[in-house]
């Protein structure tokens, strides 16, 4: 069980709650009766956020039934005025992302109290949408303990998810999104969200552009089943982060999370335990906006920056390199393993290969394996399968810089845009995706993601409302090689290229594999370029009649995804004994003498 410690510093007080969610879906809606059971029409219905203390109006139908819509995340009360009644308010009402919130109302005869206030009028049951969806709030985003300190970990709280990993810290370090699987689909069939607006690479289904801090969310909603036709990108579950926004008040916040290896148990196959050196940490500020002729409650804001730095090891991997003695052409220490001259059965006096039969080529691969046992954790000088265990160091420093603003221009006109930039940088020491088993490939995956978005809704009338949208999101993902170990002057290779001076980097040495020992990529096989590029407008049209909503809408999605293929331009070479007419009868002696079963 991993342990951290967490130390929050809080900066004038607690984030406060949302002004908007670009996704403004929600909805409240009641009956208004009096006491005998009979309907109110025409009574004057006020729908107001506690935070920003916008209001958003409503009246009654000859049935007493009202309908407010389009109402962002927040907490509200809910008040009713009818002539020859008394006025009524009903207070805390949790309007979840995409929310359905019914507020009843049952109003007595005007008498001497005029008034009759309600206070944490909560509804647990929706009665209005069939769905089925979870809502996590920012309280339990943020109190929650998480691994990697990533929002996706919330996820596994739900019921029918099935944990695919165990290793949730990989979530945070590679924006993985694969790691669960959400009511029996694929684990690459989710769609994921900011504020409405998708956050899925559209090149994979299986990453994120932007890994929301826990610390700018103010709510996830997950929706797995029955959901509406606008959240139909993906078959799999649909899951949206509402990020924060800024309030009436001002307020702060810095924090800081510490892990480190000193609380940490040792992996089981791990000759050591890990170095762990976690530091997550950041500040935020939110509030509103006034000065000269912009008035106190019109115009608010959030601000904030977080940082995350993981300084760990790779997870061992085992590996079987052969000895210092064979990397020479000493196969002495197998003397059950008959060696011959090539093509021949006449065994090599004392199995030792004589230097006359050694290749320059066969001298740069058996290089790269005594240079690989330089860099192992564990390396034992003997004939044994899995004599090598590796746990490279694998640094991840991340940084979010997150901005959002809310303009209500009128009580019928809001006005929402809202910034994520994610700064991603790490050492793969084995390469990114298509890594080697040897660390001969070290790359810096850098992965810059953007995300703004604009918003705009429009109470048209009573009956009728406008909400209109452009959401972008693009990566810049690159994986850079680092150092020369994946170059062929480093190890004296001469195998001619039918293809030589082709890919990014036509210095690379090539790929070989040999039979029963550690097999070694190119770089050309682990280097990638595939930035993503995803632009979407929309517009939605919400219109009420009586007691019936209807929601239409136009979704236009332009996405693109530009990768190169990895492929072998440098060469692949493969050695085994079976089938080579020249054969030594040893795999790795054909590599000294360069007797390959193949090379492509």
């Amino acid at each position: 069980m991993k342990h951290k410690i967490l130390l929050a510093l809080a900066w004038a007080a607690v984030i406060a709650t949302p002004v908007f969610a670009q996704n403004a879906n929600g909805r409240i809606s009641g009956t208004v009766t009096d006491n005998s059971g009979a309907v109110v029409p025409k009574a004057k219905i006020t729908v107001t956020n506690q935070d920003t203390k916008i209001s958003w109006k409503s009246t009654t139908d000859e049935k007493g039934y009202y309908i407010v819509t389009n109402l962002p995340v927040g907490m509200y009360d809910a008040g009713v005025v009818a002539d020859g009644f008394r006025s009524a308010i009903q207070k805390g009402y949790d309007l979840p992302d995409n929310g359905r919130v019914t507020a009843d109302f049952k109003v007595e005869l005007a008498g001497t109290n005029q008034s009759v206030t309600v206070t944490d009028a909560i509804e647990t049951v929706n009665t209005v949408s069939g769905e089925l969806a979870t809502t996590i709030d920012s309280e339990q985003v943020q109190d929650l303990a998480l691994n990697g300190r990533n929002y996706l970990e919330l996820v596994t709280l739900m019921p029918g998810v099935a944990m695919m990993s165990l290793d949730q810290m990989a979530t945070t370090t590679s924006l993985s999104v694969t790691g669960q699987s959400i009511n029996g689909n694929r684990t690459d069939t989710n769609h994921l969200a900011v504020d409405g607006g998708s956050n899925l690479d559209s090149g994979s289904n299986g990453s994120q552009i932007n890994n929301v801090g826990i610390d700018f969310i103010q709510q996830v909603r997950i929706q797995t089943s029955a959901f509406s036709a606008e959240f139909g990108r993906n078959s799999g579950a649909n899951i949206n982060v509402v990020t924060k926004g800024g309030g009436n008040q001002y307020h702060g916040s810095l924090f800081e999370t510490i892990r480190n290896d000193a609380l940490d148990a040792k992996d089981f196959f791990a000759p050591i335990k890990p170095a762990l050196r976690f530091n997550d940490y950041g500040w935020s500020f939110n509030g509103p906006v006034a000065f000269g002729k912009l008035k106190k409650g019109k115009f608010f804001f959030m601000i904030g920056e977080e940082w995350k730095s993981i300084h760990h090891l790779t997870s061992p991997s085992r590996q079987t390199l052969p000895t210092i003695a064979e990397t020479r052409g000493d196969f002495s220490d197998r003397p059950t393993q008959a060696i011959y001259f090539p093509g021949t059965k006449n065994p090599l006096p004392g199995n030792v290969m004589p230097a006359s039969l050694i290749t320059p080529d066969g001298k740069a691969i058996m290089a790269v394996y005594a240079k690989m046992s330089t860099l192992a954790t564990v390396y034992t000088n003997t004939p044994i399968g899995n004599n090598t265990t590796y746990q490279a160091y694998n640094p991840f420093n991340w940084r979010e810089d997150i901005a959002r603003f809310d303009y209500h221009i009128s009580d019928r006109q809001n006005l929402y845009f809202r910034y994520i930039h994610d700064n991603y940088n790490t050492i793969d020491p084995f390469g990114t995706f298509s890594s080697s088993p040897l660390p001969n490939t070290p790359t810096q995956r850098h992965r810059p993601g953007f995300g703004p978005q604009l918003g705009y809704s429009f109470v048209v009338n009573n009956h009728m409302v406008n909400e209109a949208k452009i959401s972008t999101s693009w990566n810049g993902q690159r994986t850079y090689m680092q150092g020369d170990l994946w170059k062929r002057a480093t190890y004296g290779f001469v195998f001619p290229r039918l293809f030589g001076g082709n890919g990014e980097y036509p210095e690379g040495m090539p790929d070989f594999t040999v039979s029963g020992f550690a097999s070694a990529n190119s770089a050309d096989r682990v280097f990638l370029k595939s930035p993503t590029t995803d632009i979407s407008i929309s517009d939605n049209i919400t219109y009420t009649h009586k007691e019936h909503t209807f929601k239409g809408g136009v979704l236009i999605v332009r996405n693109r995804k530009d990768q190169n293929a990895t492929s072998t331009y440098d060469g692949l070479v493969a050695f085994n004994s079976s089938g080579v007419p020249n054969t030594t009868g040893y795999s790795l002696a054909d590599v000294l003498t360069g007797n390959f079963q193949t090379y492509t």
